[in-house]
C-alpha cells in the first residue's frame, strides 16, 4: 500500500507516542541544554522584525546603569531574532530605529512622548509606540525602560506583529520579589535543582551565571530578591558577609532588581555580643541602628530586611514580652533613614492540627495597626503550609490598616517538587481573584495587596529548575504579580512560545499540559483539600501517619473547622465567606475535607459520593499522568532530543510515583471505611512495622492483606529479585488480614524499593511496591555497631557505641579524645531511633582487619533535618552525605585499609550536627 507523506508524518507520531522508535532517531533540532530558559532568542520566521527593527538609539549610559543593560539586551535579542545586526547608536540612522529612554536621558523621548502620560504610569511603567517609522520604549523611569525592552523581545519571539504598537503598561505591585531559601553551604532548603546558584565563597567576585540570574528576573518584571534563607544565618549581617555582597548587589543593580537580606532576630546577641536581642532595649536599638547605617554604607540601594521570627525555632520578640508588631518596628526604625523596608513573615504555628490554621490569624490580626509605616507582614497564601489546595489566608482583608504582600511557592515543596508537572498559575489565579469581602463584594486579595514574595526554585543544575516544565511556574509567577489580571492560558502559552517555540502542536500540546497539571496532582494527591497526606519529606504519601490532619475513621473524614461543631476556623472570614464555608450545604467541593467531618456516604455537588470521588480522581488522576507523557512522547520530533530525553525521565518518574500515590490514598480509605467501589475491584497490600531487615538472614516481611471485592481471595505473596518463600492468606470480602513473607535480602547494606509479587485471583493489586531498609546480620560483621545513647536498646547482634564509649583496643572501637553527644528520638526501629551527633567534629577510632577495604555508615534522623556529615582520615575525605530532610536515612560506603587503627573524624559544616546511626564491617 502506498502512503502519503503526511500519512508517513502521522504513524511516525504515533509510532512515537507509543514509544516504538529507537532511540537512534536522529532530531532536526540542534540540543538544547534548557540554560538561557525563556530567553533563547531564536531566528523569528517573518522578515516584518527585520525591517522595522534596524537599530538602537542608546542614550549614553555609564557601566553598571540599567539602561546599559537595555540597549545590550535589544542589540543582542534582536539581532539574533531577526537574523542581522541590531546595533546601538546614540542617534537615529533612518527608519526602524528603537528608541529607548527617559525624559530625562533623552530628548527624542521627551519630544515624542507626553510626561504627563508617563508619569501616570510611574517609574516602572512604560510605553511602546511606534511613530515616524520608530518604535518608542518610554518610561519615567531607567527599570520602566529596562521592561518595556523585553515586552518588546517577548513580542518578537512570540511572533506578534509590531507594525503598529501602541502599548501602555505599569505593575499592579509594588513589591515584586523573590525569596531564596539558600544557605551559606549552598544547600537549599526545599531546593530541587541542585545546590545555591550564589557562590558564597567568591563574592564579591561574580560570574556570568550572577549576569544571566538578574536579567532573568528582570527579564519579567522582578524587581527584589532576597537571597538567603528566611531560617536565617546571622553571619549574612556580619561585615565580612555585607562586603561580599556588594559584588552581587552591583550586578542586580545593572538590571533594577533590589537586593534584600533575611535577618536573625538575635543577630544582636550572635554578632553585637549583647546579653538581649529584646526590641525594647536601647543597646539592641542602637545596634540595628548602627548595622543599617553599615549596611546602607555598602549597599545604598538595599531594598531591606525580610525577618522569620518566633515560628519553628526561629529566634523573636516572643521571647522577651514583645509581640511580633514591637519587633518589625524595631528593625524598620533602623531602615527608615534609608527607604528600606521590614518583610515580617505572618507564618507560625505550634505544631498542632487543631490551631494551626487560625494561629497566624489569631496572633498577626489583633495587631493590626501597630505596625511601622515601612513594615510590610508576608502572608502565606493559605493557613496551612503551600498545599494544593487550602482556603485563602484569612488573613487577607482583616489587616486594613496594615501594608500586606502575598507569599507565594514557586519551588514545589508540597506539589511534586522537580518531579511532578504541577502548573501553579491556575492556582495563584484563585488566590488573586478570591473576593475577602473585607470592604464589600468585589474586595479581592489583588486589590488588598501591594506585592508578593515567590519562593524561589532556582539551583545550580545547569537548566535552573531541573524539570524543564517547572521553570513555567517561574515565569508565570512573575507575569501574574506584574498583573494578576492576565489569563492563564495566555501566560503558559507565552511560555511555551518563548522556550520550545511556536510549532503550533508543541503550543497547543504543551500549553493543554501546564493548565490541566495542578488538578491532575491534587486529584492523586489530596481528595476535597483535605491536605497532608505527605511524609516528613513533603514527597511521598504518607495518609496513615497524617490521621490528626484527615480524621478518617470507620465512618467517615473531613477535618471539621466550622463554628457550630469544630474548631471555629469559619469564623475568621468576614460574613459572605463564613456563611459559604460553614454550612456543608454551600462549602465547594474541592474545600469540603478541609472544613468538614463527612461520611463517606455524603452527596457532593458533583452528585458522586466522598469515597466515590477518592476512588475516581486516584484512579483517573494515574491514568492522566500517563496521558500525560503520551503527549510528551507524541512531540518527540518537534523538540530537541537533550530537552526531550530529561523531560521524558521526569515524567517516566511522575508515573511511578502517582501510581504509588494512587495505591496510598486508596488503599487507606478502603482500609478505613470499607467501603467497595461502584466501578472496580482489587486487592491490597501494605507493609507493617518499620521495614527494617537483617542481611544475608531470614526475615519475616510483615505484611497486611486487603480484600476491595465482594468475594473471598486467596492471596500469594513473595519478594521479587531476592530469595524469598510465599506467603499465603485467605481475605474474606472487605477485610484485613496478616501475611508474612519469609525473604532473605542481600547482605550489603542498603535502602531500597522492593517489588512484591502478589496473586489474588486475578484482581489488580494496589501497594505491591515498599522500601526498606537492609542492615547486615551482625553474626556475618567483623564489626556491627548500634549508634546511640547509653540507655537505648542495640539491635540484636550488634555493640552499642555511645558517647562514653572511649578507644578500647581489646574492643577495636572507641572515641578518642572528648565524645560526640546522642539523640534517642524513640521512632521507628531500634537502629534508626537513636545516633550519635555533635556540632564539633570528633573522632571514632576503629580497628580494620586485614583484608577488609570498606565499611559503611548508616547517617539520618527521624525527628529533624540532617546536614551533611563528612568523614574523614588523615585529612582525607573518605565519604559524605547529602542534606536529608528529616526520616531520610542514607547508606556511606567508606573505603578503609585493613590491618590497622584508623581514625575516622566525623564532622559537618559549621554550627550543624553530624550524624553516625550505625557502623559495619562485613
Amino acid at each position: 500500500m502506498d502512503l502519503t507523506r503526511r500519512q508517513v508524518l502521522l504513524a511516525g507520531g504515533a509510532l512515537a507516542a507509543g514509544g516504538l522508535i529507537g532511540t537512534d532517531v536522529a532530531w532536526a533540532l540542534p540540543n538544547e541544554d534548557g540554560y538561557e530558559l525563556w530567553l533563547r532568542y531564536r531566528k523569528a520566521p517573518s522578515a516584518e522584525y527585520a525591517r522595522l527593527l534596524t537599530h538602537i538609539v542608546v542614550p549614553t549610559a555609564p557601566a553598571g546603569d540599567v539602561l546599559r543593560s537595555a540597549g545590550n539586551e535589544l542589540e543582542q535579542g534582536l539581532s539574533r531574532l531577526t537574523g542581522h545586526p541590531v546595533p546601538q547608536h546614540t542617534t537615529p540612522r533612518g527608519d526602524g530605529g528603537v528608541i529607548i529612554g527617559t525624559p530625562d536621558t533623552s530628548a527624542l523621548i521627551a519630544k515624542y512622548v507626553s510626561p504627563a502620560e508617563l508619569h501616570a504610569l510611574g517609574p516602572e511603567g512604560y510605553i511602546i509606540r511606534t511613530r515616524h517609522n520608530a518604535t518608542i520604549i518610554a518610561s519615567e523611569g531607567k527599570r520602566g525602560v529596562l521592561y518595556g525592552a523585553f515586552h518588546l523581545l517577548r513580542l518578537v519571539q512570540t511572533h506578534r506583529s509590531v507594525r503598529r504598537l501602541d502599548i501602555r503598561e505599569r505593575p499592579a505591585n509594588t513589591l515584586r520579589l523573590v525569596n531564596h531559601w539558600d544557605n551559606l553551604d549552598r544547600t537549599v532548603e526545599r531546593g530541587y535543582a541542585g545546590q545555591s546558584i550564589f557562590q558564597w565563597d567568591q563574592l564579591p567576585q561574580t560570574g556570568p551565571r550572577d549576569e544571566d540570574y538578574a536579567r532573568t528576573l528582570a527579564s519579567v518584571g522582578l524587581n527584589g530578591t532576597v537571597v538567603n534563607n528566611v531560617n536565617a544565618n546571622p553571619t549574612f549581617l556580619s561585615s565580612e558577609m555585607l562586603a561580599k555582597l556588594t559584588g552581587l548587589a552591583a550586578v542586580l543593580r545593572s538590571w533594577g532588581v533590589s537586593l534584600y537580606i533575611s535577618a536573625n532576630f538575635a543577630s544582636p546577641i550572635v554578632l553585637g555580643g549583647l546579653a538581649t536581642a529584646d526590641p525594647f532595649d536601647e543597646g539592641v536599638k542602637q545596634w540595628w541602628r548602627d548595622k543599617a547605617r553599615e549596611v546602607y554604607d555598602l549597599i545604598p540601594d538595599l531594598g531591606g530586611f525580610l525577618v522569620k521570627a518566633d515560628s519553628e525555632g526561629q529566634p523573636g520578640p516572643g521571647t522577651y514580652g514583645r509581640t511580633h508588631a514591637d519587633g518589625a518596628n524595631a528593625l524598620a526604625d533602623a531602615v527608615r533613614p534609608y527607604g528600606g523596608i521590614v518583610m515580617w513573615r505572618a507564618f507560625i504555628h505550634d505544631f498542632d492540627p487543631v490551631t494551626w490554621a487560625s494561629k497566624s490569624y489569631n496572633t498577626f490580626q489583633p495587631l493590626d495597626g501597630q505596625f511601622a509605616a515601612n513594615v510590610v507582614v508576608q502572608i502565606k497564601n493559605g493557613p496551612i503550609d503551600f498545599q494544593v489546595r487550602e482556603p485563602v489566608h484569612p488573613l487577607f482583608g482583616a489587616m486594613p490598616r496594615t501594608r500586606t504582600m502575598a507569599e507565594l511557592q514557586i519551588t514545589q515543596e508540597y506539589t511534586g517538587q522537580s518531579t511532578h508537572l504541577c502548573y501553579l498559575v491556575p492556582e495563584w489565579k484563585e488566590i488573586y481573584g478570591f473576593d475577602t469581602h473585607a470592604s464589600g463584594p468585589g474586595t479581592t486579595v489583588a486589590h488588598i495587596v501591594e506585592g508578593a514574595a515567590g519562593v524561589m526554585n532556582f539551583g545550580s543544575d545547569r537548566n535552573w529548575t531541573r524539570h524543564p516544565f517547572a521553570a513555567a511556574n517561574t515565569h508565570g509567577y512573575a507575569r501574574l504579580v506584574w498583573n494578576p489580571a492576565l489569563k492563564a492560558a495566555d501566560i503558559a502559552e507565552e511560555w511555551v512560545r518563548m522556550t520550545f517555540g511556536s510549532d503550533e502542536r508543541v503550543v497547543r500540546t504543551l500549553t493543554a499540559m501546564l493548565l490541566g497539571s495542578r488538578k491532575t496532582y491534587e486529584d492523586y494527591t489530596s481528595p476535597l483539600g483535605v491536605g497532608f497526606m505527605i511524609a516528613g519529606d513533603h514527597f511521598t504519601p504518607s495518609p496513615d501517619t497524617n490521621g490528626p490532619w484527615n480524621r478518617a475513621d470507620r465512618e467517615g473524614t473531613g477535618f471539621d473547622r466550622t463554628v457550630a461543631t469544630g474548631v471555629g476556623f469559619t469564623g475568621l472570614y468576614h460574613p459572605p465567606v463564613v456563611g459559604l464555608y460553614e454550612s456543608v450545604e454551600t462549602c465547594p467541593d474541592e474545600l469540603l475535607l478541609f472544613l468538614h467531618h463527612v461520611s463517606y456516604g455524603h452527596r457532593l455537588h458533583s452528585g458522586k459520593t466522598v469515597i466515590q470521588h477518592i476512588y475516581d480522581t486516584h484512579f483517573g488522576g494515574l491514568d492522566v499522568v500517563r496521558g500525560l507523557r503520551r503527549s510528551w512522547q507524541s512531540l518527540r520530533s518537534r523538540v530537541d532530543g537533550s530537552r526531550y530525553g530529561t523531560t521524558l525521565e521526569r515524567f517516566d518518574q511522575q508515573v511511578v510515583q502517582a501510581e504509588l500515590w494512587r495505591d496510598s490514598i486508596v488503599s487507606y480509605y478502603f482500609e478505613a471505611g470499607r467501603v467497595l467501589d461502584e466501578s472496580r475491584s482489587w486487592a491490597q497490600v501494605r507493609q507493617t512495622g518499620a521495614g527494617l531487615l537483617l542481611g544475608g538472614s531470614e526475615n519475616q516481611l510483615m505484611l497486611t492483606a486487603g480484600n476491595a471485592s465482594p468475594a473471598e481471595l486467596q492471596m500469594t505473596a513473595r519478594v521479587a529479585g531476592w530469595t524469598s518463600g510465599e506467603g499465603t492468606v485467605s481475605v474474606a470480602p472487605q477485610e484485613f488480614a496478616d501475611l508474612a513473607v519469609p525473604v532473605t535480602p542481600p547482605l550489603t547494606p542498603q535502602i531500597t524499593a522492593i517489588q512484591l509479587d502478589v496473586t489474588a485471583g486475578g484482581l489488580p493489586v494496589l501497594g505491591t511496591t515498599t522500601q526498606v531498609v537492609v542492615t547486615p546480620d551482625g553474626a556475618q560483621c567483623r564489626l556491627a555497631l548500634d549508634a546511640g545513647s547509653a540507655t537505648s536498646p542495640v539491635l540484636t547482634g550488634y555493640q552499642r557505641l555511645s558517647p562514653s564509649d572511649k578507644w578500647d583496643p581489646s574492643r577495636g572501637v572507641g572515641w578518642v579524645g572528648t565524645g560526640p553527644q546522642s539523640r534517642d528520638r524513640n521512632r521507628l526501629d531500634v537502629l534508626r531511633r537513636d545516633f550519635v551527633n555533635d556540632t564539633t567534629a570528633r573522632v571514632l577510632r576503629v580497628h580494620v582487619p586485614a583484608g577488609v577495604t570498606e565499611a559503611y555508615v548508616l547517617i539520618g534522623d527521624s525527628g529533624a533535618d540532617c546536614y551533611p556529615t563528612f568523614i574523614r582520615s588523615n585529612g582525607q575525605l573518605l565519604a559524605q552525605s547529602t542534606f536529608l530532610l528529616g526520616g531520610l536515612y542514607a547508606w556511606l560506603k567508606v573505603p578503609l585499609e585493613g590491618g590497622q587503627d584508623v581514625d575516622l573524624e566525623l564532622s559537618s559544616i559549621s554550627n550543624q550536627h553530624w550524624h553516625l546511626n550505625a557502623l559495619v564491617i562485613i
